[in-house]
């Protein structure tokens, strides 16, 4: 079994040409349930002079390990810099901000769900995608009437009676179809979980900053309250009071 040490974490935020990696404060949502991921940077009072940003800036937040980082957040400034909750804070959202941006409209015949949703990807600006293969009866006309490209996807869905989660991750957006996930973390009563508690349903497990774990992998968990391979449904990471990087794994 493969061990990776996780001391001294480390974390660097991009926002438009501007890379941080002290004086910031973040967090990171992520969730099955959401076909968008968003994130939080809150800097210190004394960058705000220095600091403008526009919406549509690319930004970019990256975690890890002794020199290490991965990116965790990838997307772009949705709000006017220090238009968000509180002052010196800029809100994030990743490219499903460019499908709520681009419109669509139009008849198409002959079409099935794949080739909808790659004219409305590519109408975004989307080049990197992965689509489910699955066959699907091909429609002899369908129409849409200026939607967003998110509203058209699940036009799509209705006209075919399907139902498939979409997402971005990594820059790529997937169809009805996961990322692959490298390795199956462990975590571990008195090891690495520092919280376990069961609320509405689902457990939330805290637990120092991991990176490399995002919604629908699996993890293993050994713990006397519950043990065994877990499908991940929501991960948070956050900056605490502390200035110390906190996950939230919910499965």
């Amino acid at each position: 079994m493969e061990t990776t040490e996780l001391y001294y974490p480390q974390i660097a935020a991009e926002a438009g040409s501007y890379t941080f990696s002290q004086g910031i404060e973040v967090e990171i949502y992520s969730a099955k349930s959401s076909y968008f991921d968003w994130a939080k940077i809150r800097f210190t009072g004394e960058y705000r002079p220095k600091i403008q940003l526009s919406p549509k800036d690319p930004a970019a937040i990256s975690m890890g390990y002794n020199g290490t980082l991965e990116e965790v957040f990838t997307g772009y400034v949705c709000k006017q810099y220090d238009s968000a909750t509180y002052v010196n804070e800029v809100d994030l959202k990743d490219d499903a901000l460019l499908l709520e941006e681009t419109s669509v409209d139009g008849t198409f015949l002959s079409t099935t769900p794949q080739e909808m949703i790659s004219h409305f990807l590519s109408k975004a600006g989307v080049s990197k995608l992965k689509l489910s293969s699955a066959n699907y009866p091909t429609r002899k006309m369908f129409s849409i009437r200026k939607q967003n490209v998110v509203q058209a996807i699940h036009s799509v869905h209705a006209a075919w009676g399907i139902k498939l989660p979409f997402f971005f991750s990594g820059g790529t957006f997937y169809w009805g179809e996961q990322p692959q996930q490298r390795k199956v973390y462990t975590f571990e009563y008195g090891v690495n979980i520092i919280r376990l508690n069961r609320a509405g349903g689902v457990w939330e497990l805290e637990t120092i900053s991991v990176p490399f774990v995002r919604h629908s992998h699996k993890i293993n968990v050994i713990h006397p309250k519950v043990s065994g391979e877990q499908e991940v449904l929501k991960v948070v990471s956050v900056t605490n009071d502390s200035g110390f990087i906190r996950t939230y794994i919910y499965f």
